[in-house]
């Protein structure tokens, strides 16, 4: 079976259709399929620049080391000046700012994500020597870079930082963090649910919801009473993403929808739809009649949607 579908996937490689095409670099990737490295070299120069980040990642996955001056080309990098443009890539500017026809940000990013799996020391050295530094935009910069670019090293420094004395360093530790779902950062991040920041709160909150570790659930309910409402709102949200209908996670829910913030009410009526929780249709439906038209509207569809719950239940236990 598995020699099956590898074939299939190699021969998707060859087709012209950029939805096959991109399938098939994402599948070449996540299947470590070496004997793919010829048609993802090729997909690199595919017109659409989706199918060509695709293939770049790939190409890093399977550690396609003659994939290296290809990627390169699509950078627009010598080896004189790789570093800068690896840097500029990991950070979402251009390295050359009069520059027209660079690709675009996300294309370079994967294209830098994939030179880095291949040769860590072309952009990690540098962001490595950065978070070293006394400097808060340096280091903040480097967490960026690092994050960006997907990189192992340097996580451990990261975690340490959540507890840096300067809040913009907090900040930018849970921000990378999170995008790269380092689950060892759990610990430190539900930590900061209770810094004296709101941005870092809110950032810690939005890290554990890219996270997704079931033991950070409880602080993220308790998230909901935060002071700040953006706080309130990005918990609400990551409530939300969990699917899980635990009966503290919706009550804490049900609970904010008397918030006195509309964002937050209509963020919560999105959250108790999402995990279907048909309990709380009448909470929701109360809202029908809330003076903010986005609140309203959202009451209707989670009232419509929770009814259907009701009526029309999954499996037990799904």
């Amino acid at each position: 079976m598995a020699d099956d579908l590898d074939k299939v996937i190699l021969e998707s490689l060859e087709k012209d259709d950029p939805n096959l095409l991109r399938a098939a670099c994402i599948m070449s990737g996540l299947r470590r399929i070496d004997a793919a490295e010829r048609g993802l070299i090729k997909a690199l120069g595919h017109k659409a620049w989706q199918v060509q980040a695709e293939a770049a990642r790939a190409l890093g996955l399977i550690g396609s080391k003659g994939a290296a001056p290809f990627l390169k080309r699509l950078l627009k990098a010598s080896d004189a000046d790789l570093r800068q443009k690896l840097l500029a890539a990991a950070a979402g500017g251009k390295a050359d700012p009069e520059a027209k026809d660079e690709a675009p940000p996300e294309l370079r990013r994967a294209v830098a994500v994939a030179i880095n799996r291949l040769d860590p020391k072309a952009a990690e050295e540098a962001l490595l020597a950065a978070l070293a530094s006394d400097n808060v935009n340096l280091m903040g910069a480097a967490m960026a870079g690092l994050a960006n670019l997907e990189a192992q090293a340097g996580r451990e420094r990261m975690i340490e930082l959540l507890a840096h004395a300067e809040a913009a360093v907090r900040r930018a530790a849970a921000t990378g963090l999170g995008k790269l779902a380092e689950s060892k950062a759990v610990p430190g991040l539900v930590k900061l649910l209770d810094d004296p920041d709101a941005e870092v709160r809110r950032e810690a909150v939005i890290a554990l919801n890219h996270i997704k570790d079931k033991g950070a659930l409880p602080a993220l309910a308790a998230a909901l009473e935060d002071p700040d409402a953006q706080v309130r709102r990005v918990a609400a949200i990551a409530l939300g993403n969990t699917r899980l209908r635990q009966a503290p996670l919706v009550q804490a829910l049900i609970r904010g929808l008397a918030d006195r913030e509309p964002g937050v009410r209509q963020a919560c009526l999105t959250a108790l739809a999402n995990l279907k929780a048909g309990e709380a249709l009448e909470a929701a439906a109360a809202l029908l009649g809330d003076t903010h038209e986005a609140v309203a509207r959202q009451a209707a569809v989670a009232a419509v949607a929770l009814e259907q719950v009701r009526t029309r239940p999954d499996y037990e236990g799904a």
